[in-house]
């Protein structure tokens, strides 16, 4: 089982707060640190990009697989590590009501 199977790396924000971090140990900055930001993965784009058919929903995501890993392996070997790595914007190129095993796998519950 993976570590993100067993459910200790990935976090979510609840009521605008994010419980990884203890709040006595981390209230108060105590140094230098750094965190990235990664944005818009969109899994599916570069396919229909190439295509010229952007209005549909990407069907093949190896590309954006292979970039991902490369970009988390890149992460991996930064010495210092980062303190948190927070992912914003879309992560798969499709519109809303999307079905299917691929799709569902990203849909969130609501908090």
């Amino acid at each position: 089982m993976s570590a993100a199977e067993a459910g200790d790396v990935f976090h979510r924000a609840r009521g605008r707060t994010l419980d990884a971090f203890s709040s006595e140990k981390e209230r108060e900055w105590k140094g230098p640190f750094y965190f990235i930001q990664g944005a818009d993965p969109q899994f599916g784009l570069m396919k229909a990009w190439s295509t010229g058919n952007c209005d549909s929903s990407g069907d093949e995501w190896e590309q954006e697989i292979r970039l991902t890993e490369q970009a988390i392996q890149a992460i991996n070997r930064l010495n210092p590590k980062p303190r948190f790595f927070v992912l914003c914007g879309d992560l798969i190129h499709a519109m809303p009501g999307k079905t299917g095993p691929r799709w569902d796998h990203f849909a969130f519950s609501q908090s």
